[in-house]
């Protein structure tokens, strides 16, 4: 690849594993384009720049020195089920380990936003790990992007480990300051220090199996947290550490299984970075919309559906019975029109909210995009129509509305 292309790939950090049994080998190479490497919902131009934020590689004997400092933090950006069965422990003195408590990738940039986690993060060396790097490119890029664009938000520095768990503990056979096992993505399913002995291995563990509680570390079986999750209403559905003797019951009992995070009642921090809005402040997005980084463009949502519409191009000489007659020759009712009139003069100038009957009719109004009014012209006049939901916490129409027939002619 380096002689295919020299540019791209000199630079490009391969890891080598040799040793590895035949069943626990990639069957073939894959290569795909994706949207974004790492779940964080940070696509497209959302997602921060790592040529401009990314954080400080250190090398894994660097790091391990690192971890001994005083006004430090260390951050395990993996998900809590990978946390549980092996992360760093600095020594006494030393960093503080800060556990994000993720259920998925996701749930990091609500979790950075926190408050609370702010406040631990400020004016500290922040340090992070994942399995292998890559994750941490990503969870760095975005510290360092929030920092940049809070005036009272700092920290010392953000550093990462090169190669991730994966090369420190290449580096440092006997564990280093690594408790537990990395968990792994493929067939290998964890990586424990090869010189490390299993009577200090079994030593390290502290996770359990989620039916009986005895002590294990093992993810077998592919079984699931089946919580409902207040929020979302979903299952949680993240892997649980079932043992040997419990993997029937968890088989058959599938409902009964959950993980520590749905144990403890967890729930996720609910807002999320303004990361277009930090692009904004920074001057990363030109007007127009363009990333003046990557090239792309900020990409419009679409419209909220809502039983509210609005609807537009009427003639000054609508009624409220003349716009009820025109939806309702395509089988849609309205329930109640609010004219909408000029700031200053409080004339009618040609626009309406609607409020639909129901949900289904607003949604196949909006499919329709435009009504045909009735009207004596020759010219075939329509009304364009579109969602347009109630603000949050606002109240329409208020208590004290009246529905009027005709619009309002204005202020006399």
């Amino acid at each position: 690849m380096r002689k295919w292309d020299p540019d791209t790939f000199n630079q490009t950090d391969f890891k080598l594993e040799d040793g590895i049994s035949n069943q626990n080998r990639f069957r073939t190479f894959t290569l795909r384009k994706v949207d974004e490497l790492v779940g964080y919902t940070l696509d497209g131009i959302r997602a921060p720049s790592l040529n401009r934020h990314s954080g400080k590689h250190l090398e894994a004997m660097d790091y391990h020195e690192q971890m001994k400092q005083k006004d430090t933090v260390i951050i395990d950006v993996r998900n809590a089920y990978e946390s549980d069965i092996g992360h760093f422990q600095p020594p006494k003195g030393g960093a503080q380990l800060l556990d994000p408590k993720m259920r998925t990738s996701g749930d990091f940039p609500k979790w950075l936003n926190a408050p609370e986690t702010k406040e631990k993060l400020k004016n500290k060396t922040v340090m992070m790990y994942c399995t292998g790097g890559i994750r941490c490119e990503r969870a760095t890029a975005l510290l360092n992007q929030i920092t940049d664009a809070e005036e009272d938000f700092k920290t010392k520095e953000v550093v990462m480990v090169r190669g991730g768990i994966e090369r420190y503990l290449k580096t440092f056979k006997e564990g280093g300051y690594w408790k537990g096992k990395n968990y792994l993505f493929d067939k290998r399913m964890e990586q424990a220090p090869s010189d490390k002995t299993q009577q200090a291995l079994d030593a390290d563990v502290e996770s359990n199996c989620c039916l009986c509680q005895k002590k294990h570390s093992q993810y077998r079986g592919q079984h699931k947290c089946a919580t409902i999750i207040p929020s979302s209403g979903l299952p949680c559905s993240v892997p649980v550490i079932v043992c040997n003797d419990c993997q029937i019951t968890a088989t058959n009992e599938p409902l009964s299984l959950s993980c520590p995070l749905c144990e403890q009642n967890y729930q996720t921090p609910d807002t999320a970075p303004d990361l277009l809005g930090q692009k904004r402040k920074l001057g990363l997005i030109a007007q127009g919309g363009k990333d003046l980084v990557t090239g792309q463009k900020v990409k419009h949502a679409p419209h909220q559906s809502s039983q509210r519409l609005f609807v537009g191009k009427l003639p000054l000489t609508m009624t409220a019975s003349k716009l009820r007659e025109a939806f309702s020759k395509v089988d849609l009712k309205i329930e109640t029109i609010q004219w909408i009139v000029d700031r200053d003069t409080h004339a009618f100038y040609g626009s309406a909210f609607c409020q639909m009957i129901s949900m289904e009719d607003a949604q196949k109004a909006q499919a329709l995009g435009t009504i045909q009014l009735s009207t004596k012209k020759k010219r075939k006049q329509k009304a364009c129509v579109a969602f347009s939901p109630v603000h949050d916490n606002a109240t329409w129409p208020e208590a004290s509305y009246c529905e009027t027939e005709y619009p309002p002619i204005g202020d006399c």
